[in-house]
Protein backbone atom coordinates (compact mmCIF):
# COMPACT_ATOMS: atom_id res chain seq x y z
CA UNK A 1 0.00 0.00 0.00
CA UNK A 2 2.84 2.39 0.77
CA UNK A 3 4.34 2.17 -2.72
CA UNK A 4 0.88 2.52 -4.23
CA UNK A 5 0.14 5.68 -2.22
CA UNK A 6 3.49 7.27 -3.04
CA UNK A 7 2.94 6.43 -6.72
CA UNK A 8 -0.46 8.10 -6.68
CA UNK A 9 1.00 11.13 -4.92
CA UNK A 10 3.80 11.33 -7.50
CA UNK A 11 1.26 11.12 -10.33
CA UNK A 12 -0.77 13.88 -8.71
CA UNK A 13 2.30 16.11 -8.48
CA UNK A 14 3.20 15.46 -12.13
CA UNK A 15 -0.34 16.20 -13.28
CA UNK A 16 -0.47 19.36 -11.16
CA UNK A 17 2.81 20.64 -12.61
CA UNK A 18 1.61 19.96 -16.16
CA UNK A 19 -1.73 21.66 -15.53
CA UNK A 20 -0.03 24.70 -13.97
CA UNK A 21 2.42 24.90 -16.86
CA UNK A 22 -0.29 24.61 -19.50
CA UNK A 23 -2.58 27.11 -17.74
CA UNK A 24 0.30 29.58 -17.34
CA UNK A 25 1.17 29.24 -21.03
CA UNK A 26 -2.51 29.53 -21.96
CA UNK A 27 -2.94 32.66 -19.84
CA UNK A 28 0.21 34.15 -21.38
CA UNK A 29 -1.03 33.38 -24.89
CA UNK A 30 -4.41 34.97 -24.13
CA UNK A 31 -3.09 37.83 -22.00
CA UNK A 32 -5.04 40.37 -24.07
CA UNK A 33 -8.32 38.51 -23.54
CA UNK A 34 -10.37 38.15 -20.36
CA UNK A 35 -8.72 36.01 -17.64
CA UNK A 36 -9.93 32.43 -17.36
CA UNK A 37 -11.45 31.81 -13.93
CA UNK A 38 -12.74 28.30 -14.67
CA UNK A 39 -9.31 26.90 -13.77
CA UNK A 40 -9.48 28.28 -10.22
CA UNK A 41 -13.02 26.95 -9.77
CA UNK A 42 -12.14 23.45 -11.00
CA UNK A 43 -9.08 23.24 -8.73
CA UNK A 44 -11.07 24.05 -5.57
Amino acid sequence: MKSNQSGAKFSLVVVSVIVLGVSAWFNQANASEQPVQDIEVSQS
